[in-house]
């Protein structure tokens, strides 16, 4: 780790996570600058989302060093009040209706219904689920459920974004419309942590590029 932490939304120094006797991460180092946009490539399998829950605080690290808004990895709280995890699970609740899952997001933010109904009704309406707002999360398709969580991370003010795979089962109007929030989060001043296998992400949002392969961080060759 490098410089002041001020300076760094994510500091990472020799990270390892192992599970049982298979080490996935063999020691990640990173600085992320503040405001900044990475996205991570690699195979699959390759510990992107492993790497994304250990940054959040989902996961703690085998060994190795690591803050996150200069709070140590291992304060899982703090970090966590401090990011947004966004998976390919979407951290939905099944049995919530798409409006219930947003109003009791805004509350663990501390945003409650009056202050925050206007927002929650323009960003429906931003990816499309107006009509689908008092359905439950399981009645919704892939694609239905993949926009809800896009509205939520857009509704939220944590200032780091972890995504894994932002396309995933969004048709071509929906991924570009993940594009234009994912823009729009990053000039708002949010740190976006972007794990893909897709090179758009490079050349319409990225600040850098890199490749997790065997376990390390490595620049992406002509990013």
């Amino acid at each position: 780790m490098t410089g002041p932490a001020r300076e760094y939304a994510v500091q990472l120094a020799g990270v390892v996570r192992r599970f049982g006797h298979s080490y996935v991460l063999r020691g990640v180092n990173l600085d992320l600058e503040l405001g900044s946009a990475l996205v991570i490539y690699g195979a699959n399998g390759a510990g992107k989302t492993t790497l994304l829950r250990v940054i959040a605080g989902s996961l703690s690290p085998t060994r190795g060093e690591g803050r996150v808004f200069g709070y140590d990895l291992h304060d899982r709280p703090a970090v966590r009040a401090h990011v947004h995890l966004m998976t390919h699970e979407q951290g939905l609740y099944s049995e919530l209706t798409v409006r219930e899952n947003l109003e009791f997001s805004l509350a663990m933010h501390g945003l409650t219904r009056s202050t925050s109904g206007e927002r929650l009704r323009t960003a429906l309406a931003r990816v499309g689920l107006e009509r689908a707002a008092e359905k439950p999360v399981r009645e919704l398709s892939a694609g239905m459920r993949k926009r809800a969580a896009l509205a939520r991370m857009s509704l939220l003010p944590s200032p780091l974004v972890l995504i894994d795979e932002p396309f995933a089962n969004l048709d071509a109007a929906g991924r570009e419309l993940a594009l234009a929030l994912l823009l729009e989060a990053r000039e708002a001043g949010r740190t976006l942590m972007i794990a893909s296998h897709e090179p758009e992400l490079s050349e319409r949002i990225a600040t850098r590029s890199v490749v997790l392969e065997d376990g390390l961080l490595r620049e992406a060759v002509g990013a």
